[in-house]
Protein backbone atom coordinates (compact mmCIF):
# COMPACT_ATOMS: atom_id res chain seq x y z
CA UNK A 1 0.00 0.00 0.00
CA UNK A 2 2.59 2.63 -1.26
CA UNK A 3 1.96 6.25 -1.28
CA UNK A 4 3.39 8.17 -4.22
CA UNK A 5 0.31 10.45 -5.00
CA UNK A 6 0.97 14.12 -3.00
CA UNK A 7 -1.70 14.57 -1.13
CA UNK A 8 -5.19 12.58 -0.02
CA UNK A 9 -7.77 15.09 -1.16
CA UNK A 10 -11.14 14.62 0.36
CA UNK A 11 -12.57 16.19 -2.65
CA UNK A 12 -11.31 12.77 -4.91
CA UNK A 13 -11.39 10.32 -1.98
CA UNK A 14 -14.91 11.59 0.08
CA UNK A 15 -15.64 8.04 1.24
CA UNK A 16 -12.27 7.13 2.91
CA UNK A 17 -13.09 6.32 6.21
CA UNK A 18 3.82 28.40 19.80
CA UNK A 19 6.26 25.69 20.78
CA UNK A 20 9.88 24.48 20.12
CA UNK A 21 10.33 23.77 16.46
CA UNK A 22 12.67 20.75 16.73
CA UNK A 23 9.58 18.83 18.62
CA UNK A 24 7.76 18.65 15.63
CA UNK A 25 9.05 15.44 13.21
CA UNK A 26 7.41 14.14 9.96
CA UNK A 27 8.44 13.13 6.42
CA UNK A 28 9.36 15.49 3.53
CA UNK A 29 8.50 13.77 0.71
CA UNK A 30 8.92 14.38 -3.13
CA UNK A 31 7.46 13.07 -6.80
CA UNK A 32 9.85 15.15 -8.82
CA UNK A 33 12.71 14.84 -9.88
CA UNK A 34 12.41 11.56 -8.56
CA UNK A 35 11.04 10.00 -5.80
CA UNK A 36 12.45 11.18 -2.35
CA UNK A 37 11.59 10.92 1.48
CA UNK A 38 13.88 12.43 4.33
CA UNK A 39 13.10 12.95 7.82
CA UNK A 40 12.18 16.24 8.49
CA UNK A 41 11.14 19.11 11.34
CA UNK A 42 8.70 21.92 11.33
CA UNK A 43 8.40 25.00 12.62
CA UNK A 44 4.68 25.24 13.45
CA UNK A 45 5.17 28.91 13.45
CA UNK A 46 6.39 29.39 10.02
CA UNK A 47 5.59 26.38 8.23
CA UNK A 48 9.13 25.77 7.42
CA UNK A 49 10.19 22.20 7.05
CA UNK A 50 13.79 21.36 7.45
CA UNK A 51 15.50 17.93 6.78
CA UNK A 52 17.33 16.16 9.00
CA UNK A 53 18.41 12.79 6.45
CA UNK A 54 20.73 13.68 4.23
CA UNK A 55 20.15 11.55 1.50
CA UNK A 56 16.96 9.85 0.61
CA UNK A 57 15.77 6.71 3.17
CA UNK A 58 13.04 5.68 0.50
CA UNK A 59 11.47 5.76 -2.45
CA UNK A 60 7.72 5.71 -1.20
CA UNK A 61 6.02 5.78 2.45
CA UNK A 62 2.93 3.31 3.70
CA UNK A 63 -1.01 5.00 4.20
CA UNK A 64 -0.52 3.62 7.33
CA UNK A 65 0.60 6.04 9.86
CA UNK A 66 4.20 6.54 11.86
CA UNK A 67 5.40 6.65 15.63
CA UNK A 68 8.01 8.14 17.35
CA UNK A 69 10.14 6.91 20.12
CA UNK A 70 10.91 10.00 22.71
CA UNK A 71 13.25 7.64 25.01
CA UNK A 72 15.42 6.47 22.32
CA UNK A 73 14.93 9.11 20.16
CA UNK A 74 13.95 6.96 16.81
CA UNK A 75 11.05 7.56 13.93
CA UNK A 76 9.40 4.82 12.38
CA UNK A 77 7.61 4.40 9.44
CA UNK A 78 6.36 1.97 7.41
CA UNK A 79 7.82 1.78 3.10
CA UNK A 80 6.26 -1.40 1.19
CA UNK A 81 7.49 -4.51 3.67
CA UNK A 82 10.69 -2.74 5.31
CA UNK A 83 10.06 -0.83 8.56
CA UNK A 84 12.48 1.98 8.52
CA UNK A 85 13.89 3.45 12.09
CA UNK A 86 15.36 6.89 11.54
CA UNK A 87 17.63 8.97 14.15
CA UNK A 88 16.19 11.93 15.41
CA UNK A 89 19.20 13.46 15.91
CA UNK A 90 21.15 13.08 12.32
CA UNK A 91 17.90 11.90 10.30
CA UNK A 92 19.94 8.44 9.04
CA UNK A 93 18.50 5.27 8.78
CA UNK A 94 19.12 2.87 12.07
CA UNK A 95 17.55 -0.19 10.33
CA UNK A 96 15.44 -1.83 7.87
CA UNK A 97 13.60 -4.72 8.68
CA UNK A 98 11.52 -6.55 6.70
CA UNK A 99 8.67 -7.51 8.43
CA UNK A 100 7.07 -10.80 9.04
CA UNK A 101 4.30 -12.49 10.70
CA UNK A 102 5.29 -15.96 12.30
CA UNK A 103 1.52 -16.84 12.43
CA UNK A 104 0.65 -15.79 8.43
CA UNK A 105 1.85 -13.30 6.08
CA UNK A 106 0.00 -9.89 7.10
CA UNK A 107 0.88 -6.24 6.83
CA UNK A 108 1.45 -3.73 9.73
CA UNK A 109 -0.51 -1.06 9.46
CA UNK A 110 -1.67 1.78 11.57
CA UNK A 111 1.22 2.11 13.87
CA UNK A 112 1.88 4.07 17.21
CA UNK A 113 4.21 4.63 19.92
CA UNK A 114 3.15 3.01 23.44
CA UNK A 115 4.79 5.13 25.87
CA UNK A 116 3.61 3.25 29.28
CA UNK A 117 5.53 0.02 28.07
CA UNK A 118 7.90 1.61 25.25
CA UNK A 119 6.89 -0.69 22.92
CA UNK A 120 5.65 -0.31 19.33
CA UNK A 121 1.62 -0.89 18.03
CA UNK A 122 -0.07 -1.65 15.25
CA UNK A 123 -2.47 -3.86 13.21
CA UNK A 124 -1.72 -7.07 11.35
CA UNK A 125 -3.94 -7.51 8.50
CA UNK A 126 -4.41 -9.73 6.11
CA UNK A 127 -7.00 -10.93 3.76
CA UNK A 128 -7.99 -15.14 3.49
CA UNK A 129 -9.14 -16.38 0.21
CA UNK A 130 -11.49 -19.34 -0.09
CA UNK A 131 -11.22 -20.77 -3.80
CA UNK A 132 -14.48 -22.35 -3.32
CA UNK A 133 -16.82 -20.42 -2.18
CA UNK A 134 -14.65 -17.49 -4.59
CA UNK A 135 -15.09 -15.15 -1.41
CA UNK A 136 -12.05 -13.32 1.04
CA UNK A 137 -12.31 -12.29 4.48
CA UNK A 138 -10.47 -9.70 5.61
CA UNK A 139 -8.94 -10.32 9.66
CA UNK A 140 -7.58 -7.57 11.62
CA UNK A 141 -5.47 -8.70 14.67
CA UNK A 142 -4.07 -6.49 17.47
CA UNK A 143 0.16 -6.66 17.25
CA UNK A 144 3.32 -5.48 18.43
CA UNK A 145 6.90 -5.35 16.41
CA UNK A 146 10.56 -5.71 17.24
CA UNK A 147 11.96 -2.73 15.94
CA UNK A 148 15.12 -4.41 15.12
CA UNK A 149 14.23 -8.09 13.16
CA UNK A 150 10.66 -7.20 12.16
CA UNK A 151 8.93 -9.99 13.57
CA UNK A 152 5.53 -9.05 14.55
CA UNK A 153 3.61 -11.12 17.26
CA UNK A 154 -0.34 -11.02 17.48
CA UNK A 155 -1.87 -10.30 20.81
CA UNK A 156 -5.23 -10.45 19.68
CA UNK A 157 -6.58 -14.22 20.32
CA UNK A 158 -9.40 -13.99 17.06
CA UNK A 159 -9.34 -11.16 14.54
CA UNK A 160 -11.39 -8.03 16.05
CA UNK A 161 -12.72 -6.92 12.27
CA UNK A 162 -12.63 -7.17 8.76
CA UNK A 163 -10.99 -3.87 8.24
CA UNK A 164 -10.16 -0.07 9.70
CA UNK A 165 -10.48 2.90 7.89
CA UNK A 166 -6.96 5.01 7.81
CA UNK A 167 -8.59 7.91 9.30
CA UNK A 168 -6.18 7.77 12.31
CA UNK A 169 -5.61 5.68 15.44
CA UNK A 170 -4.70 6.62 19.07
CA UNK A 171 -3.50 5.15 22.49
CA UNK A 172 -4.24 5.81 25.53
CA UNK A 173 -0.98 5.36 27.13
CA UNK A 174 -2.70 5.26 30.93
CA UNK A 175 -5.32 2.76 30.28
CA UNK A 176 -3.57 0.89 27.77
CA UNK A 177 -5.82 1.05 24.82
CA UNK A 178 -5.27 1.17 21.21
CA UNK A 179 -8.27 3.30 19.50
CA UNK A 180 -8.63 2.99 15.75
CA UNK A 181 -12.02 3.56 14.05
CA UNK A 182 -14.02 1.67 11.18
CA UNK A 183 -15.65 4.65 9.89
CA UNK A 184 -19.07 4.29 12.04
CA UNK A 185 -17.63 3.08 15.54
CA UNK A 186 -14.94 3.57 17.70
CA UNK A 187 -12.61 0.87 18.96
CA UNK A 188 -10.73 0.39 21.58
CA UNK A 189 -8.44 -2.86 21.95
CA UNK A 190 -7.17 -4.26 25.72
CA UNK A 191 -3.53 -3.98 24.98
CA UNK A 192 -2.85 -6.27 27.49
CA UNK A 193 -4.92 -8.89 25.97
CA UNK A 194 -5.12 -8.29 22.27
CA UNK A 195 -9.56 -8.52 22.75
CA UNK A 196 -12.13 -5.70 22.01
CA UNK A 197 -12.15 -3.27 25.19
CA UNK A 198 -15.01 -1.37 23.30
CA UNK A 199 -16.89 -0.49 20.54
CA UNK A 200 -19.35 2.35 20.11
CA UNK A 201 -21.20 3.79 17.56
CA UNK A 202 -20.11 6.98 16.88
CA UNK A 203 -22.69 10.05 17.42
CA UNK A 204 -21.55 13.45 15.66
CA UNK A 205 -24.46 16.25 15.79
CA UNK A 206 -22.16 18.57 13.43
CA UNK A 207 -21.01 16.81 10.60
CA UNK A 208 -20.80 12.98 9.45
CA UNK A 209 -17.39 11.86 9.91
CA UNK A 210 -14.92 12.07 12.49
CA UNK A 211 -11.48 11.15 12.09
CA UNK A 212 -7.87 12.36 12.04
CA UNK A 213 -7.45 11.09 15.84
CA UNK A 214 -4.73 12.74 18.07
CA UNK A 215 -4.65 11.51 21.82
CA UNK A 216 -3.74 14.60 24.20
CA UNK A 217 -2.21 13.73 27.11
CA UNK A 218 -2.98 16.96 29.23
CA UNK A 219 -6.34 16.01 29.38
CA UNK A 220 -6.48 12.75 28.46
CA UNK A 221 -8.55 12.89 25.80
CA UNK A 222 -9.29 11.37 21.76
CA UNK A 223 -9.49 14.81 19.64
CA UNK A 224 -10.34 14.85 15.73
CA UNK A 225 -11.96 16.35 13.14
CA UNK A 226 -15.11 16.67 12.17
CA UNK A 227 -16.66 16.68 8.66
CA UNK A 228 -19.78 17.81 6.92
CA UNK A 229 -19.67 16.58 3.04
CA UNK A 230 -21.41 19.05 0.72
CA UNK A 231 -22.45 17.23 -2.46
CA UNK A 232 -23.31 18.28 -6.05
CA UNK A 233 -25.35 17.05 -9.15
CA UNK A 234 -22.96 17.45 -12.73
CA UNK A 235 -25.17 16.80 -15.76
CA UNK A 236 -24.09 15.35 -18.69
CA UNK A 237 -23.74 18.40 -21.17
CA UNK A 238 -23.82 15.54 -23.97
CA UNK A 239 -26.92 13.24 -22.03
CA UNK A 240 -28.98 15.40 -19.54
CA UNK A 241 -30.17 11.89 -18.85
CA UNK A 242 -26.88 11.05 -17.32
CA UNK A 243 -25.69 12.65 -13.60
CA UNK A 244 -22.84 12.47 -11.63
CA UNK A 245 -23.48 12.93 -7.39
CA UNK A 246 -20.04 14.89 -6.58
CA UNK A 247 -18.35 16.19 -3.40
CA UNK A 248 -18.61 20.09 -4.09
CA UNK A 249 -17.01 20.74 -0.48
CA UNK A 250 -16.44 19.72 3.24
CA UNK A 251 -16.53 22.06 6.43
CA UNK A 252 -14.47 21.16 9.53
CA UNK A 253 -14.67 21.24 13.27
CA UNK A 254 -12.49 20.26 16.41
CA UNK A 255 -13.96 18.13 18.62
CA UNK A 256 -13.00 14.84 21.03
CA UNK A 257 -14.94 11.56 21.46
CA UNK A 258 -15.89 10.20 24.31
CA UNK A 259 -14.67 6.40 23.69
CA UNK A 260 -17.07 4.54 26.58
CA UNK A 261 -19.99 6.36 24.48
CA UNK A 262 -19.51 7.11 21.22
CA UNK A 263 -20.47 10.79 21.40
CA UNK A 264 -18.09 13.02 19.53
CA UNK A 265 -18.18 16.77 20.97
CA UNK A 266 -17.96 19.58 19.06
CA UNK A 267 -15.75 22.10 20.55
CA UNK A 268 -15.27 24.84 17.96
CA UNK A 269 -17.84 27.56 17.62
CA UNK A 270 -18.38 27.77 14.01
CA UNK A 271 -16.54 26.34 11.04
CA UNK A 272 -12.98 26.75 11.11
CA UNK A 273 -12.14 25.59 7.88
CA UNK A 274 -13.68 25.19 4.25
CA UNK A 275 -11.87 22.11 2.07
CA UNK A 276 -10.32 18.85 2.87
CA UNK A 277 -6.86 17.99 4.80
CA UNK A 278 -4.73 15.30 4.44
CA UNK A 279 -5.34 12.04 5.89
CA UNK A 280 -1.75 10.90 5.14
CA UNK A 281 -0.17 14.09 6.94
CA UNK A 282 -1.39 12.55 10.19
CA UNK A 283 -2.57 15.41 13.46
CA UNK A 284 -0.60 15.90 16.50
CA UNK A 285 -1.45 17.54 19.78
CA UNK A 286 1.47 20.12 21.66
CA UNK A 287 0.61 19.36 25.11
CA UNK A 288 2.48 22.95 26.48
CA UNK A 289 -0.09 25.31 23.96
CA UNK A 290 -2.49 23.01 24.12
CA UNK A 291 -3.00 23.01 20.10
CA UNK A 292 -4.34 20.44 18.08
CA UNK A 293 -2.44 20.51 14.46
CA UNK A 294 -3.21 19.15 11.26
CA UNK A 295 -2.01 19.48 7.34
CA UNK A 296 -4.60 20.63 4.58
CA UNK A 297 -2.18 19.20 2.04
CA UNK A 298 -0.17 22.74 1.62
CA UNK A 299 -0.87 24.46 5.46
CA UNK A 300 -0.12 23.31 8.90
CA UNK A 301 -3.26 24.57 11.06
CA UNK A 302 -3.06 24.72 14.70
CA UNK A 303 -6.44 24.77 16.40
CA UNK A 304 -7.17 25.43 20.19
CA UNK A 305 -8.19 22.58 22.49
CA UNK A 306 -10.46 24.66 24.70
CA UNK A 307 -11.84 27.01 22.45
CA UNK A 308 -12.08 25.15 19.14
CA UNK A 309 -10.71 28.16 16.54
CA UNK A 310 -7.87 28.01 14.89
CA UNK A 311 -4.96 29.70 16.51
CA UNK A 312 -1.90 29.60 14.19
CA UNK A 313 -1.77 28.46 9.83
CA UNK A 314 1.20 29.03 8.32
CA UNK A 315 2.60 28.13 4.37
CA UNK A 316 4.41 24.71 3.85
CA UNK A 317 7.73 25.63 2.92
CA UNK A 318 10.47 23.22 1.64
CA UNK A 319 14.19 23.05 0.75
CA UNK A 320 13.91 19.81 -0.01
CA UNK A 321 10.64 18.48 -0.66
CA UNK A 322 7.45 18.98 -1.68
CA UNK A 323 4.97 16.89 0.86
CA UNK A 324 4.79 17.21 4.80
CA UNK A 325 3.36 14.01 6.15
CA UNK A 326 3.09 11.34 8.95
CA UNK A 327 3.82 14.07 11.65
CA UNK A 328 4.40 13.62 15.44
CA UNK A 329 5.27 15.55 18.69
CA UNK A 330 7.95 14.64 20.72
CA UNK A 331 7.07 15.28 24.18
CA UNK A 332 3.62 14.52 24.33
CA UNK A 333 2.83 12.08 26.99
CA UNK A 334 6.53 11.63 27.83
CA UNK A 335 5.42 11.42 31.51
CA UNK A 336 3.25 8.45 30.82
CA UNK A 337 5.92 5.80 31.36
CA UNK A 338 3.10 3.80 34.18
CA UNK A 339 0.34 2.91 33.22
CA UNK A 340 -2.85 3.41 35.84
CA UNK A 341 -4.74 0.14 34.23
CA UNK A 342 -3.39 -2.67 35.57
CA UNK A 343 -3.03 -6.08 33.67
CA UNK A 344 -5.84 -8.81 34.66
CA UNK A 345 -4.72 -10.85 37.42
CA UNK A 346 -4.25 -13.78 35.15
CA UNK A 347 -1.52 -12.11 33.38
CA UNK A 348 1.78 -11.16 34.39
CA UNK A 349 2.68 -7.88 32.28
CA UNK A 350 6.54 -6.40 33.28
CA UNK A 351 6.32 -2.35 32.80
CA UNK A 352 9.22 -0.13 32.50
CA UNK A 353 9.91 1.37 35.76
CA UNK A 354 7.39 1.42 38.71
CA UNK A 355 5.45 4.12 40.48
CA UNK A 356 8.09 6.52 41.11
CA UNK A 357 8.13 9.53 43.76
CA UNK A 358 10.50 11.02 42.00
CA UNK A 359 10.08 14.93 41.31
CA UNK A 360 11.42 18.09 40.01
CA UNK A 361 11.47 21.67 41.14
CA UNK A 362 10.91 23.93 39.88
CA UNK A 363 9.74 22.62 36.29
CA UNK A 364 9.58 25.28 34.18
CA UNK A 365 12.93 26.44 35.53
CA UNK A 366 15.17 29.48 34.27
CA UNK A 367 18.04 28.26 36.11
CA UNK A 368 18.11 25.80 39.19
CA UNK A 369 16.30 22.76 38.92
CA UNK A 370 16.39 20.22 41.88
CA UNK A 371 15.70 16.17 41.33
CA UNK A 372 14.14 14.60 44.48
CA UNK A 373 14.02 10.73 44.67
CA UNK A 374 15.02 8.19 47.17
CA UNK A 375 18.34 6.33 45.26
CA UNK A 376 18.86 8.32 42.36
CA UNK A 377 21.89 6.74 41.06
CA UNK A 378 22.66 8.45 37.57
CA UNK A 379 21.38 10.64 35.73
CA UNK A 380 21.17 11.96 31.87
CA UNK A 381 19.59 15.27 30.65
CA UNK A 382 19.43 15.31 26.61
CA UNK A 383 17.53 17.71 24.27
CA UNK A 384 15.16 17.09 22.08
CA UNK A 385 17.11 15.94 19.29
CA UNK A 386 18.68 13.14 21.67
CA UNK A 387 22.17 15.35 22.44
CA UNK A 388 23.15 14.61 26.01
CA UNK A 389 24.02 17.91 27.55
CA UNK A 390 24.29 16.63 31.33
CA UNK A 391 25.45 13.18 32.50
CA UNK A 392 26.38 12.60 36.22
CA UNK A 393 26.58 9.60 38.63
CA UNK A 394 24.24 10.74 41.27
CA UNK A 395 24.18 8.88 44.83
CA UNK A 396 21.65 10.90 46.76
CA UNK A 397 18.67 12.00 47.07
CA UNK A 398 18.65 15.34 46.04
CA UNK A 399 20.07 16.77 43.19
CA UNK A 400 20.44 19.46 41.88
CA UNK A 401 21.60 20.92 37.83
CA UNK A 402 22.54 24.52 36.67
CA UNK A 403 20.75 24.70 33.19
CA UNK A 404 21.56 28.68 33.26
CA UNK A 405 23.75 28.03 30.62
CA UNK A 406 21.00 25.92 28.20
CA UNK A 407 18.77 27.30 25.22
CA UNK A 408 15.32 27.73 26.22
CA UNK A 409 13.31 24.88 25.27
CA UNK A 410 12.33 21.34 26.37
CA UNK A 411 14.81 18.59 27.74
CA UNK A 412 14.37 15.39 28.90
CA UNK A 413 16.14 13.90 32.09
CA UNK A 414 16.35 10.08 32.02
CA UNK A 415 17.11 9.06 36.29
CA UNK A 416 17.92 5.45 37.41
CA UNK A 417 16.62 4.27 40.43
CA UNK A 418 17.88 0.99 40.90
CA UNK A 419 17.21 -1.50 38.24
CA UNK A 420 14.37 1.22 36.70
CA UNK A 421 15.45 4.03 34.62
CA UNK A 422 12.36 6.86 34.77
CA UNK A 423 12.12 9.72 31.76
CA UNK A 424 10.67 13.16 33.09
CA UNK A 425 10.15 16.34 31.30
CA UNK A 426 11.80 19.42 32.37
CA UNK A 427 11.24 22.99 30.46
CA UNK A 428 13.45 25.52 30.82
CA UNK A 429 12.48 29.52 30.23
Amino acid sequence: MKQKIATIALAMLPLLASAQPARFFGIARKNTPANEVFLARINPSTGVVTNLSTSSLSESINLTGAALDPYNNHYHYMSGDQLKTIDLATGDLVTSATIYNPIAASYFENLRFNNSDTTLYGLARRVTYDSVTMTSTGEVYLAKINTTTGEITQLSPTSVGQGYSIGGNAIDPYQKIYYYTTGSHLVGLDMYTGTVFSSTPMVITDGIIFDNLAYSCVDTAIYGLIRQNYFDTLVDPLDPTMTTVVLDSATLRLGRINPATGVVTTISPYTIAQGGYSLNAGATVDPDAKIYYYNNGGELVGVSLETGTIVTRTTLSFTNGQFFELMRIQDNCIDATVPTRKAPASLTVTTVGKESTVTIAPNPANSMVTITGTGIAHIELTDVSGKVVYSAQAGGNNISIDLSALPTGVYFARIQQGADVLTKRIVKQ
